[in-house]
């Protein structure tokens, strides 16, 4: 990650990330904790999935509030399948 980030109101721009602030990234990755914790898999193996879905929801998200229930229903369906 770069040192100088350019925030916007919908994502970070310079460091490709797609985490809105540091507290916005700090809520997503209770989540992908929780997750691991629960499934019993790797956090890197949760994380990769959790922000590739993150990324997709994000696009058409209404209330991003919602994002972190909704992204972990999914991975854990995901992780469930296989």
């Amino acid at each position: 990650m770069t040192a100088a980030r350019e925030e916007t109101g919908n994502a970070s721009q310079t460091d490709g990330t797609i985490y809105t602030d540091s507290h916005d990234r700090q809520r997503h990755r209770g989540s992908m904790q929780a997750i691991a914790d629960e499934m019993h898999r790797p956090l890197d193996e949760i994380a990769e999935l959790y922000e590739e879905i993150l990324g997709q929801m994000k696009a058409t998200a209404q209330i991003p509030d919602y994002l972190p229930v909704l992204v972990s229903k999914k991975v854990k369906q995901m992780c469930r399948q296989h």
